[in-house]
C-alpha cells in the first residue's frame, strides 16, 4: 500500500539536487511561515509539485483559521 502511495506522489519527481529538495531537506513545509511557503510556490513552475504546495498552503491557512489565530 505505501508503495502505491509513493509511487503517486508528486514529489517523487523532484530532482535531488533542486533548490525546491534543498529547502524541504532543512525545512519542514507544515512548520514554516505561510510566507515561506508562498515564495516557494512563487518559485516554482506550474505543474503536479506546485500544485502539491498549493495544497499544503491551502491546508495551513485552514488550519490557521479554524484555530482563529
Amino acid at each position: 500500500m505505501a508503495d502505491a502511495i509513493l509511487s503517486a506522489h508528486p514529489l517523487r519527481t523532484l530532482s535531488q539536487d533542486s533548490d525546491l529538495s534543498c529547502v524541504l531537506d532543512l525545512e519542514n513545509p507544515f512548520y514554516m511561515t505561510l510566507e515561506r511557503l508562498e515564495g516557494l510556490i512563487t518559485a516554482e513552475p506550474p505543474g503536479e509539485i506546485r500544485a502539491y504546495l498549493f495544497g499544503l498552503y491551502d491546508m495551513r491557512r485552514a488550519a490557521v483559521y479554524a484555530r482563529g489565530a
